[in-house]
């Protein structure tokens, strides 16, 4: 009697252990939307210091094994704004302890603000990161460099990063003379997420695309986030419309095609939700991605991204799930969180 009670709960305690096993050795990226840390935001962080924004959402920041967003602002003292271009911002320097006191690893310098204040203060924003030891893709002083990938090693599985910007202005493009962001050429995208997938076990590709406050991808959007799957490619994450869009499974990737925001200094009336995405990884593939929605609703939330609960979140997750239908992308959703296994 007893010998059998023994073997049943020393079974148990192996099937505990076997899942702990796994718990550890899966590794996760936490993703999040647009940073702009100026404007709007810029007094509040002059008053309560560069860790504000994050308050709320710290904790899941520093959990991950690697923590990505995209920096849409120069983070500089030097240069002037660039002329006949409607919004310019830019940050002060001190607001990289900030992103590295939340545990920002990985940051896309690939966007439409990057050089709003030339190209000096985009080379400072590359020192400033560097001094804080946080990495970034997407933009250098040529071409190459801004095409140049990232490769970070967690529990001996290297993760690839590439970034690129395809929007305007076409000023910013580096070039191999030139300071500046890589544009996503298809023929680029293909070579360079090839050439990558050979040194990675992941490879995640970031693109700042589409039309602000635009739902709905365009059509070379798919086509661009298809190629670069087709070619080796695990993740795609889109930013640049500032407000959630839906998410699609391709082959055996997934697709973001928009991020939203999540600490952008300006007061949007449309940009009021927003998510963190989180990525689990274990026995050598993606297995899992969990949503977990955000208020970003400055006039409410004063800059501080807020971590939705119960119904509200639910409404989110909704929406989410209804404008993930046309690519047939199935999301559950189980306490407040969206679930999507692969």
């Amino acid at each position: 009697m007893f010998k059998g009670l023994t073997k049943v709960i020393l079974v148990a305690s192996l099937l505990s252990l076997n899942a702990f096993a796994e718990r550890v050795e899966e590794i996760t990226l936490v993703v999040v939307g647009d940073i702009m840390l100026a404007h709007r935001l810029k007094p509040f962080i002059e008053e309560y210091g560069p860790a504000y924004p994050y308050k709320y959402t710290t904790h899941i920041l520093k959990e991950a094994d690697i923590s990505f967003a995209n920096l849409e602002s120069p983070l500089s003292t030097k240069g002037g704004p660039v002329p006949d271009k409607e919004y310019t911002f830019r940050a002060h320097p001190r607001v990289a302890e900030g992103l590295r006191d939340t545990g920002f690893d990985v940051l896309s310098l690939a966007n439409n603000h990057i050089l709003d204040y030339g190209e000096g203060a985009l080379l400072e924003t590359i020192e400033v990161l560097d001094s804080r030891m946080i990495f970034h893709i997407g933009a250098g002083k040529d071409i190459r460099e801004a095409r140049r990938p990232l490769i970070l090693k967690v529990r001996n599985k290297r993760f690839g990063f590439l970034a690129y910007s395809n929007t305007f202005p076409q000023g910013f493009w580096a070039k191999e003379d030139k300071a500046g962001t890589a544009y996503g050429r298809f023929s680029q995208v293909k070579g360079d997420v090839k050439e990558l997938k050979e040194r990675v076990d992941f490879l995640i590709v970031s693109f700042h695309w589409g039309s602000e406050e635009k739902i709905s991808p365009q059509e070379y959007q798919r086509k661009l986030a298809h190629l670069a799957i087709d070619n080796g490619a695990d993740i795609i994450l889109g930013h640049h419309p500032h407000i959630l869009s839906g998410i699609e499974t391709y082959q055996n990737g997934v697709i973001i095609y928009s991020l939203g925001n999540f600490a952008f200094g300006s007061y949007s009336e449309k940009a009021k939700e927003s998510a963190i995405f989180r990525f689990s990884f274990s026995k050598d593939k993606l297995q899992r991605l969990e949503i977990i929605p955000l208020s970003v609703y400055n006039r409410e939330v004063k800059f501080q991204s807020r971590i939705l609960k119960d119904r509200e979140a639910e409404r989110v997750l909704e929406r989410i799930q209804e404008l993930s239908k046309e690519f047939n992308t199935k999301i559950r959703i189980e306490n407040s969180i969206g679930i999507i296994t692969f």
